[in-house]
């Protein structure tokens, strides 16, 4: 079956962003280039974030692809306001956790769950998050765009490895199972 891997980076505060969805912070971060990025994307088809990761995604890139190591990649773009897309990219305001359970039953390579809690913590609250790599970089914000917010129960995670690529720290913490 397909992993389900939300992999992204926060504060020590837990921040993904700022308010205003800078990322400057962390990518003045030293050492943040050398995480293994381009060995998780390889492994990942589809891409499920909300619209305003993807935005920030397209305004950032040249290439107009949120996964560039696969450019193939299939991306699922949450919004309320679902619009046509293109052979890459779908609009949709279909709840994520039916779109993760279509996708878990179908052929096909990981599932790279992209940006925060809006698309993250209904996930998690259904157990359908198998694994998060979180790399935390050494700042504090003070605000800004939280990757989690409250949930109703306990999540249990195991912690697989830790990894130090410059001042960036990485977790990688893989779901218990669920009885």
């Amino acid at each position: 079956m397909r992993k389900v891997q939300f992999y992204g980076a926060i504060s020590i505060d837990g921040y993904l962003a700022t308010k205003d969805n800078r990322l400057d912070w962390l990518f003045q971060t030293a050492g943040a280039s050398d995480a293994p990025t381009e060995a998780f994307m390889q492994q990942v088809d589809t891409a499920i974030m909300g619209r305003h990761t993807y935005e920030y995604t397209m305004e950032q890139t040249t290439d107009q692809l949120i996964n560039p190591y696969n450019p193939a990649t299939r991306n699922i773009v949450m919004t309320s306001q679902p619009h046509t897309g293109d052979e890459r990219t779908q609009f949709t305001n279909t709840p994520v956790t039916e779109i993760v359970e279509e996708l878990r039953r179908a052929a096909g390579h990981n599932i790279w769950i992209v940006g925060g809690a809006g698309v993250l913590m209904p996930l998690l609250a259904a157990n359908l998050i198998d694994e998060l790599y979180i790399q935390i970089a050494p700042v504090i914000l003070g605000d800004g765009i939280p990757l989690f917010n409250a949930i109703n129960q306990q999540q249990r995670f195991e912690l697989v490895t830790t990894n130090q690529y410059g001042q960036l720290a990485e977790v990688h913490f893989q779901r218990l199972s669920v009885d």
